[in-house]
């Protein structure tokens, strides 16, 4: 294990942002005050000063909101977030315990459900509506009208955890990382981060900061807790790229804090705990679920301010829901988060730190999902996504020797590109724009699209990062329909991540060459079923090489449900998608039933809607209760966009994939 020391701008993010060409011009006006307050303050030994001052070992004015010392020093001010002096009796209460649901609860709090967990139980698209019955009322009228002008005063909802750049700093100078290798995380190879030279790769997961503690937690979430961290990765969030420390730490800390978020995560822990267990049973996790539904509920209802707690346990139950594949629900909890993503930050302030880059992260992923599976633009505007690659970029040119830089900055990048074609198709579909400004605009997504892969090339060809060896892997199958140990098929340390962003940029290119033919009426080219088994092979790559991260497989996924559309209809192909695809229900991710639909009667194989492979093969009595309970809560869509996100729209609408 390296202890290699963390520059001091960690990983190359700046502790100035304002030194950023598209920052707020007004972020240290307040300063001033501040600085005025600093003066009349004495030093002294304290706990509570800034992460900075305590980084450096030197004595915090706390001055708020910046001290004297970042004042002086141009640099990025956060205090830690105070812990609440008493927790609530209901943390401690069993999730064994039935839960009421939502209904229930306005008429007696103490009426059970039902124990075996499979009766309708309160879901994420309620919690979204009363969230968003809230924001019409007393909250939009308590903010400023003008969110920018919010941020001129130095103000917010929530007092924000320190950024991850600055806690990793502190943690890493305070203590050297555990080398036990005890956990399966402080094995993984992959999602390193560092500068271009391999013996200074330091990885989110090796880093092993000093650990949350919450001891003062029932054993029974404690367990879970522990098992988040030793077994869940970024990969099982969808994040892109190594979010480790941030699901490791910043997200427990602010469960911590907001019972309904503590829910959330031990729930999702206790999910996919659940699944690796033969006896596992739905009742050992939905409980957590359901609590942390109506705790939000509970919150919401008595007029609790907007917290970014808040809208974490939001994108929490939303990635829940996902797996659950209850996409109707899935889209009313996304646009819950919008509103308060939208209440709390601007496309520029939400790039300030870390901690916010990484919320608008997680839901910018949801956002683009939604609408190029229903075939609309996205809800949050094109500066956003805008500003989040200019910052990026921003970054990597700044520090042009730091992979994790280079790796984010095309996320961006390629983000940017898959809101643009969404936007562009759907304004089509609409009508609001000219057929010859549509092939125009097209044609230069085109360039873009294919240009983005071309700037990457110095990362996918680089020899120190390629896979070279599979010793250990299991030999092929007669049956396979790629070759996963073609040479220089993988990338592996800090470019491991860009395996799965290369599958996201050959799904977005079947999707806009099929697309693009089916608005002009022209045949799809040649080229697409060469596209998608490019996709199946990096899969089955991934699958295979010894030296993946847990969830590795449920990261690629999302392309692999693409690339099937377009894949030769004979046996041998079905077959070894059927394959993969009950590996990834095994594995908790449940697609909906409209894809099994469709696939069962595009392969002409009406037994796949009840499962994937012959005989029932693979098919665990706990599956099979996520699938029964789905299917009986899953809500009819409340409008129109709903019901296309239900239909897939987005991948079936005027198209006969018989053909």
């Amino acid at each position: 294990m390296n202890n290699c020391r963390l520059p001091d701008a960690p990983n190359g993010l700046p502790l100035n942002i304002t030194s950023w060409p598209g920052a707020i011009d007004d972020v240290q006006q307040s300063t001033p005050q501040a600085a005025a307050g600093a003066e009349q303050t004495k030093h002294r030994r304290t706990r509570s000063g800034c992460y900075m001052c305590r980084q450096r070992r030197v004595k915090c004015d706390e001055a708020r909101p910046v001290c004297e010392r970042c004042l002086k020093g141009s640099r990025e001010c956060i205090y830690p977030q105070p812990k609440p002096k008493n927790r609530p009796k209901s943390s401690r209460s069993d999730p064994a315990t039935p839960v009421p649901t939502i209904a229930e609860e306005s008429d007696s709090d103490e009426e059970d459900a039902d124990s075996e967990g499979q009766r309708s139980s309160p879901t994420v698209a309620e919690a979204a509506s009363n969230t968003s019955r809230l924001e019409s009322r007393s909250q939009k009228q308590a903010r400023s009208k003008d969110a920018a002008s919010r941020e001129q005063d130095g103000q917010s909802y929530h007092q924000p955890i320190p950024s991850i750049e600055h806690t990793k700093q502190e943690f890493e100078i305070q203590q050297s990382p555990e080398t036990d290798g005890s956990s399966p995380l402080s094995a993984s190879r992959a999602g390193s981060r560092s500068s271009l030279h391999l013996d200074n790769f330091t990885s989110e997961s090796s880093m092993s900061p000093e650990k949350v503690s919450f001891s003062q937690l029932p054993q029974h979430q404690q367990s879970y807790l522990e098992y988040l961290r030793n077994n869940i990765t970024y990969h099982h969030y969808f994040f892109r790229n190594d979010a480790n420390y941030f699901l490791h730490k910043i997200l427990i800390e602010h469960a911590l804090s907001y019972e309904p978020l503590l829910y959330a995560v031990v729930g999702f822990a206790a999910f996919h705990s659940t699944l690796e267990k033969s006896d596992g049973k739905i009742q050992d996790f939905l409980g957590y679920y359901n609590k942390s539904v109506s705790l939000l509920l509970k919150s919401l209802a008595g007029g609790q301010k907007h917290t970014e707690a808040m809208l974490l346990t939001i994108l929490q139950l939303a990635t829940f829901e996902e797996y659950l594949g209850d996409w109707v629900n899935l889209i009313g909890h996304q646009r819950a988060a919008y509103s308060i993503l939208t209440e709390f930050y601007t496309p520029r302030s939400i790039m300030e730190n870390e901690l916010r880059r990484k919320i608008l992260a997680w839901y910018a992923r949801f956002d683009l999902f939604t609408g190029l599976m229903s075939g609309y633009e996205t809800v949050l505007g094109r500066d956003w996504f805008a500003a989040n690659e200019s910052f990026h970029r921003w970054q990597a040119e700044q520090h042009p020797e730091d992979i994790h830089l280079q790796i984010e900055a095309a996320i961006a990048s390629h983000r940017v590109a898959a809101s643009d074609m969404a936007l562009l198709f759907a304004k089509l579909k609409a009508g609001g724009i000219a057929p010859t400004d549509f092939l125009r605009e097209n044609k230069l997504l085109a360039a873009r699209i294919s240009h983005w892969k071309k700037s990457l090339e110095p990362l996918l060809t680089d020899k120190r990062f390629i896979v070279t060896s599979f010793e250990g892997a299991p030999k092929r199958e007669e049956d396979d329909i790629v070759n996963p140990y073609q040479p220089g098929g993988l990338l592996r340390g800090p470019l491991f991540p860009l395996n799965f962003i290369l599958m996201d940029w050959l799904a977005t290119n079947i999707m806009h060459t099929y697309q693009t033919a089916l608005m002009t009426q022209q045949p799809p080219p040649p080229g697409l079923p060469d596209m998608a088994l490019e996709v199946c092979r990096i899969f089955e790559t991934v699958e295979r090489w010894p030296g993946s991260d847990r969830g590795s497989i449920l990261q690629a996924r999302a392309g692999l449900g693409i690339a099937a559309l377009f894949l030769p209809k004979d046996e041998r192909h079905t077959l070894w998608l059927r394959r993969k695809f009950a590996t990834i229900e095994c594995k908790g991710y449940t697609y909906p039933p409209t894809f099994r639909d469709k696939l069962a009667a595009s392969w002409g194989e009406p037994e796949i809607r009840h499962w994937w492979l012959p005989n029932d093969e693979g098919y665990s009595s706990i599956v099979r209760s996520i699938r029964s309970f789905t299917e009986d809560r899953t809500s009819k869509p409340t409008g129109q966009s709903t019901e296309d996100l239900r239909r897939l729209k987005g991948l079936f609408d005027k198209s006969d994939i018989k053909d």
